[in-house]
């Protein structure tokens, strides 16, 4: 038994003051690195980020069937153009909708198509090159401008018959446009997915189809 009065001497456990030296160059290493990530983010989203858009969108009766008119506006962000332009191909998808407007969110659509179209530089020739990956046809043009002007130009497309819709009912046609990153090059598609620069969609926009 210690005598009274004495101070009982505190034993510290063999490592615990290494332990506690360390912890806070740990807890400065993680709060640098969500420094880095936050700032990343930051200046990710403002190196100047792309936007697309349904501009125009319509669908009239052309002999007896329902041929939809849209067209896109496409402007790339700084991230995705530098890599148009060092050689990687870029593809759009452009998502087609038909739906009865009283049908609810579980049934079905009555159509619904994924048109794609694929942009992608030439440096031999420096000529951008538009295809529509539905038909094959491809289209050079010199300037970007030109190029996206023709990549938003989408051709018309058949709906349904006539006598496939009912008469007074009223249906919903619904486009939005996005760049596929499942189409990238493998190595690029984790950064594109985690960067908000190359996660470009437009808005849904409708048309109230009548027959």
């Amino acid at each position: 038994m210690n005598p009274k009065g004495k101070h009982q001497p505190t034993l510290t456990p063999p490592g615990t003051a290494a332990r506690r030296m360390a912890w806070p160059a740990r807890a400065s290493a993680r709060l640098s690195l969500f420094g880095m990530l936050f700032w990343l983010a930051i200046l990710s989203a403002s190196a100047g980020n792309g936007e697309f858009r349904v501009s125009e969108l319509s669908a009239r009766l052309v002999e007896g069937t329902y041929v939809m008119n849209t067209r896109i506006e496409y402007h790339f962000s700084d991230r995705v153009l530098e890599a148009l332009d060092n050689g990687v191909p870029l593809t759009m998808e452009v998502i087609v909708r038909l739906r009865d407007s009283d049908a609810w969110w579980w049934q079905s659509d009555l159509l619904k198509r994924r048109l794609r179209y694929q942009i992608r530089y030439l440096s031999l020739s420096s000529v951008y090159q538009v295809v529509d990956l539905q038909s094959g046809t491809q289209q050079n043009f010199v300037t970007l401008e030109s190029a996206l002007d023709a990549l938003g130009d989408i051709p018309p497309l058949p709906l349904m018959k006539q006598g496939e819709l009912a008469h007074g009912k009223r249906y919903l046609l619904s486009v939005k446009a996005e760049l596929d990153i499942e189409a990238l090059p493998l190595p690029l598609r984790p950064m594109a997915y985690l960067t908000p620069s190359w996660n470009l969609s437009s808005e849904w926009r409708t048309w109230l189809l009548r027959p």
